[in-house]
Protein backbone atom coordinates (compact mmCIF):
# COMPACT_ATOMS: atom_id res chain seq x y z
CA UNK A 1 0.00 0.00 0.00
CA UNK A 2 1.59 3.37 -1.14
CA UNK A 3 1.15 6.61 1.17
CA UNK A 4 -1.48 7.87 -1.50
CA UNK A 5 -3.56 5.33 -1.08
CA UNK A 6 -4.07 5.78 3.02
CA UNK A 7 -4.70 8.99 2.24
CA UNK A 8 -7.08 8.47 -0.09
CA UNK A 9 -8.97 6.22 2.13
CA UNK A 10 -9.54 8.91 4.88
CA UNK A 11 -9.87 11.78 2.29
CA UNK A 12 -7.52 13.71 3.80
CA UNK A 13 -6.51 15.66 0.04
CA UNK A 14 -9.44 17.83 0.87
CA UNK A 15 -8.06 18.67 4.66
CA UNK A 16 -6.44 22.03 4.51
CA UNK A 17 -3.21 22.21 6.50
CA UNK A 18 -2.79 26.04 7.59
CA UNK A 19 -0.55 26.93 10.65
CA UNK A 20 -2.19 30.07 11.03
CA UNK A 21 -5.76 29.09 10.38
CA UNK A 22 -6.16 28.29 14.17
CA UNK A 23 -4.40 29.66 17.57
CA UNK A 24 -1.38 27.96 19.51
CA UNK A 25 -1.12 29.04 23.73
CA UNK A 26 2.05 27.92 25.23
CA UNK A 27 1.81 27.12 29.24
CA UNK A 28 4.73 26.32 31.01
CA UNK A 29 4.36 25.21 34.65
CA UNK A 30 6.87 26.81 37.08
CA UNK A 31 7.69 25.20 40.21
CA UNK A 32 10.44 27.82 41.08
CA UNK A 33 12.10 30.73 39.48
CA UNK A 34 15.29 29.08 38.96
CA UNK A 35 17.33 27.93 35.88
CA UNK A 36 15.28 24.73 34.87
CA UNK A 37 12.22 27.03 34.35
CA UNK A 38 14.32 30.00 32.56
CA UNK A 39 15.55 27.48 30.17
CA UNK A 40 12.27 26.19 29.39
CA UNK A 41 10.93 29.88 29.29
CA UNK A 42 13.68 30.68 26.73
CA UNK A 43 12.39 27.85 24.68
CA UNK A 44 8.67 28.74 24.80
CA UNK A 45 9.77 31.87 23.16
CA UNK A 46 10.95 30.25 19.83
CA UNK A 47 6.82 28.83 19.56
CA UNK A 48 4.79 31.09 17.98
CA UNK A 49 1.33 31.91 19.92
CA UNK A 50 0.61 33.36 23.77
CA UNK A 51 2.94 32.27 26.42
CA UNK A 52 2.14 31.81 30.02
CA UNK A 53 3.62 30.26 32.94
CA UNK A 54 1.57 28.37 35.29
CA UNK A 55 2.47 27.67 39.41
CA UNK A 56 0.27 25.70 41.24
CA UNK A 57 -0.19 27.26 44.85
CA UNK A 58 -0.08 24.21 47.37
CA UNK A 59 0.13 26.12 50.23
CA UNK A 60 -2.16 29.16 50.12
CA UNK A 61 0.53 31.03 52.83
CA UNK A 62 3.17 30.90 50.15
CA UNK A 63 1.02 33.11 47.33
CA UNK A 64 3.18 36.07 47.67
CA UNK A 65 6.71 34.10 47.18
CA UNK A 66 6.48 33.15 43.74
CA UNK A 67 5.16 36.64 42.33
CA UNK A 68 7.81 38.45 44.51
CA UNK A 69 10.43 36.20 42.92
CA UNK A 70 8.80 36.79 38.87
CA UNK A 71 9.41 39.66 39.23
CA UNK A 72 12.32 40.44 40.84
CA UNK A 73 14.12 38.17 38.34
CA UNK A 74 11.96 40.61 35.49
CA UNK A 75 10.28 37.51 33.44
CA UNK A 76 8.49 39.51 30.92
CA UNK A 77 5.38 36.45 30.53
CA UNK A 78 2.48 35.92 32.73
CA UNK A 79 2.37 34.30 35.63
CA UNK A 80 -0.91 32.62 36.37
CA UNK A 81 -1.15 31.36 39.86
CA UNK A 82 -3.57 28.21 40.48
CA UNK A 83 -4.56 27.30 44.06
CA UNK A 84 -4.88 23.89 44.43
CA UNK A 85 -7.92 22.75 47.24
CA UNK A 86 -6.78 19.34 47.15
CA UNK A 87 -2.95 19.36 46.84
CA UNK A 88 -2.82 17.92 43.18
CA UNK A 89 -0.82 19.49 40.50
CA UNK A 90 -2.52 18.05 37.62
CA UNK A 91 -6.27 18.88 38.55
CA UNK A 92 -5.95 23.31 38.56
CA UNK A 93 -3.43 22.71 35.60
CA UNK A 94 -6.38 20.26 33.67
CA UNK A 95 -8.97 22.09 34.47
CA UNK A 96 -7.08 25.88 33.76
CA UNK A 97 -5.60 24.03 30.02
CA UNK A 98 -9.13 23.13 29.63
CA UNK A 99 -10.49 26.30 29.92
CA UNK A 100 -8.12 27.99 27.07
CA UNK A 101 -9.93 24.90 25.17
CA UNK A 102 -13.07 25.73 25.34
CA UNK A 103 -12.65 29.15 25.40
CA UNK A 104 -11.34 29.90 22.01
CA UNK A 105 -12.55 26.56 19.65
CA UNK A 106 -9.89 25.99 17.17
CA UNK A 107 -6.93 26.11 19.52
CA UNK A 108 -3.73 23.88 20.28
CA UNK A 109 -2.24 24.11 23.48
CA UNK A 110 1.60 22.82 23.83
CA UNK A 111 2.70 22.34 27.75
CA UNK A 112 6.47 22.96 28.22
CA UNK A 113 7.65 20.73 30.66
CA UNK A 114 11.24 22.08 32.20
CA UNK A 115 13.08 17.95 32.80
CA UNK A 116 16.26 17.79 35.31
CA UNK A 117 18.96 15.68 33.19
CA UNK A 118 20.96 14.20 36.24
CA UNK A 119 24.70 12.69 35.71
CA UNK A 120 23.72 9.58 37.55
CA UNK A 121 21.34 7.29 36.05
CA UNK A 122 19.33 6.46 39.88
CA UNK A 123 18.75 10.29 39.98
CA UNK A 124 16.29 10.08 37.73
CA UNK A 125 13.87 8.31 39.78
CA UNK A 126 14.34 11.04 42.20
CA UNK A 127 13.43 13.89 39.52
CA UNK A 128 10.91 14.66 36.90
CA UNK A 129 7.93 12.90 38.83
CA UNK A 130 5.45 15.58 37.88
CA UNK A 131 6.43 15.74 34.52
CA UNK A 132 5.81 12.45 33.91
CA UNK A 133 2.56 12.77 35.73
CA UNK A 134 1.47 15.94 33.46
CA UNK A 135 2.45 13.57 30.35
CA UNK A 136 0.54 10.69 31.48
CA UNK A 137 -2.68 12.65 31.61
CA UNK A 138 -2.42 14.85 28.73
CA UNK A 139 -1.24 12.78 26.01
CA UNK A 140 -5.02 11.27 25.71
CA UNK A 141 -6.09 15.01 25.01
CA UNK A 142 -6.94 15.98 21.31
CA UNK A 143 -5.14 19.39 20.51
CA UNK A 144 -2.90 19.13 23.33
CA UNK A 145 1.13 18.65 23.03
CA UNK A 146 3.70 17.99 25.53
CA UNK A 147 7.12 18.79 24.94
CA UNK A 148 10.12 18.29 27.46
CA UNK A 149 13.08 20.84 27.91
CA UNK A 150 15.83 19.22 29.29
CA UNK A 151 18.43 20.99 31.26
CA UNK A 152 21.42 19.31 32.52
CA UNK A 153 22.22 19.55 35.81
CA UNK A 154 26.01 20.34 36.46
CA UNK A 155 26.70 21.53 32.73
CA UNK A 156 24.94 24.73 33.10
Amino acid sequence: MDAYAFCDNWDLRSQQIDAKSGHHFVVIPVANVDKLSINAIRYAKYLSGEIVAVHILLNPSDSNEMETQWKKHNIDIPLVILESSNGSLIEPLMTYVDGIRHSRQTIFVTIVLPVLITLKWWHRYLHNQTTRLIESYFKRETGVVTVRVPFLLGKN
